[in-house]
């Protein structure tokens, strides 16, 4: 059997004589991934159905059986769920490697992410290699919190201005930069973001995934004395919901409980508006048990992300 090459007008591409994957309806998709993907995972984000409009929501069948469903196209598969009785699932996932390896460009990694704990063997087994880092999704409800602010400090929301193509921006993203590059440089987060440089902090992708509740909620601290921006946290939409998109304190402002305050009031300002509030959190920051002891719950423990190496 010889495979077809990847199209997004093709609706129907057999793994084998006996496997095959065909385009889905995203809601019905989303149903089916919502009940099947890993139910400590989507009781935790139980309100997500996965039926975003995606044209790379595939059903997988055997013969004329439904199994499982994926979402993939070239160098990346995600969401892969399998419908019970059906357990055969790597010899499944060993025909979409292959279906993968003939679509993709090989001189790129094929990955997949976010990778929950009972598949982590499977993806392994099938020659997927695991990035170094583990991280957890974390949330808590919204709700008012007092807070004061010690009268040295100036504390103002971000600004944002949309150019004549549509793209938006922060007013003052130079000094956002220069305060996460501060903030990060050589930690957890800078190594898994791989940035370390001072122009790879500047915030040019979060300034179009938010909205004004969200930017109101959004906090920028300021020394008075100096007029420097010490301390910044900046939330964006993540599948409808409020999520931290960053949040960074200067070394040598750390232990002031800055970064509680500002998740306080993040918290405050969306009291009413978004139920939740989310955050992405990497295994092993320090930063987690100011969310814990903030109220955040932690989701499953996943890896972010795994790859075919480029030999293979």
């Amino acid at each position: 059997m010889q495979l077809v090459n990847w199209s997004e007008d093709i609706n129907f591409f057999d793994l084998s004589n006996e496997y095959s994957i065909r385009r889905a309806d995203h809601e019905e998709w989303g149903l089916y991934c919502s009940v099947y993907y890993n139910m400590r995972y989507n009781g935790f984000f139980r309100e997500e159905g996965f039926n975003t409009p995606r044209r790379n929501s595939f059903w997988i069948y055997k013969g004329e059986s439904r199994i499982g469903g994926v979402r993939m196209a070239p160098n990346t598969i995600y969401h892969l769920f399998y419908i019970p009785p059906f357990n055969n699932s790597y010899e499944v996932l060993k025909l979409l490697k292959k279906m993968l390896i003939h679509w993709s460009d090989r001189t790129k990694h094929i990955r997949t992410f976010e990778i929950l704990p009972d598949q982590v063997n499977l993806f392994t087994r099938a020659g997927f290699w695991p990035d170094e880092f583990r991280c957890r999704w974390m949330q808590r409800p919204t709700d008012h919190f007092q807070v004061i602010w010690d009268s040295n400090l100036t504390v103002k929301c971000p600004q944002i201005k949309e150019d004549e193509t549509g793209a938006k921006r922060f007013i003052n993203e130079d000094e956002i930069a220069w305060c996460d590059f501060n903030s990060f440089t050589g930690g957890f987060e800078a190594v898994r973001r791989k940035k370390s440089s001072l122009e790879d902090f500047i915030p040019k992708e979060d300034p179009n995934f938010t909205n004004e509740t969200l930017v109101q909620a959004s906090t920028l601290i300021y020394e008075k004395d100096t007029g420097q921006l010490i301390a910044n946290c900046r939330l964006c939409l993540q599948d409808n919901q409020a999520a931290v998109y960053s949040i960074g304190v200067m070394p040598t402002y750390r232990g002031r409980g800055l970064a509680t305050r500002m998740l306080k009031r993040a918290l405050s300002v969306l009291k009413d508006k978004y139920p939740v509030l989310r955050l992405y959190v990497m295994e092993g920051n320090d930063a987690e048990s100011v969310y814990l002891n903030l109220g955040f719950i932690p989701g499953v423990l996943e890896i972010q992300s795994m790859y075919i190496p480029l030999n293979q």
